[in-house]
């Protein structure tokens, strides 16, 4: 993970991503079908809820539109630096997205995939749950929403000496359940 300024003078509360319509690329391994349709009106209703004052940051990804709705975590300040580094990162990949929140006590990384996975030649079937797994650099909580699997990382910055981790499931659970849509096609 990157070494982030200690000097910072931007404060995102909320990101929000608009991307155009493109197509899958060519030759693409097996993908979901995606629920885009719910994804736009949960997008419509995370806006409606944001507050006028609220720093937005509005990113336009064009013909490099992530094949997944990009979820985002809220409530989080992230911090850029003077010289523009540091910040909340984002990257469209070809089969969904990577995006990166640095924070004070653990960073937090959100990857998107349309890519469905076999197991020994088995379809598996994507559902709501999420499942909380311990890590030696942190923690992450794994799901599935609209068709398309999150993987939420959260990476320590600082140890706690008496839990040995940076996070409890509680609160790893509670970014996970309180993503937001934050871009969709």
């Amino acid at each position: 993970m990157a070494v982030f300024p200690a000097r910072c003078r931007v404060v995102f509360r909320s990101c929000f991503f608009i991307f155009s319509s493109s197509a899958p690329a060519a030759g693409a391994a097996q993908t979901s079908e995606i629920d885009w349709e719910a994804a736009r009106n949960d997008l419509a209703s995370a806006r409606s809820l944001m507050s006028e004052d609220a720093p937005v940051m509005i990113q336009s990804a064009g013909e490099e539109a992530p094949p997944v709705p990009v979820l985002l975590p809220t409530g989080i300040v992230s911090i850029q630096s003077a010289d523009g580094t540091g910040g909340p990162r984002f990257r469209p990949l070809a089969d969904g997205y990577f995006a990166a929140y640095p924070g004070p006590k653990y960073d937090v990384i959100v990857n998107g995939t349309n890519q469905i996975s076999d197991v020994d030649g088995k379809s598996r079937t994507r559902d709501e749950t999420m499942t909380f797994t311990a890590t030696v650099a942190g923690a992450q909580v794994s799901l599935s929403r609209y068709g398309a699997d999150y993987l939420i990382e959260f990476e320590c910055n600082e140890i706690d000496a008496d839990t040995g981790s940076c996070i409890s499931e509680e609160e790893a659970m509670s970014v996970a359940e309180n993503l937001i849509v934050a871009g969709s096609r």
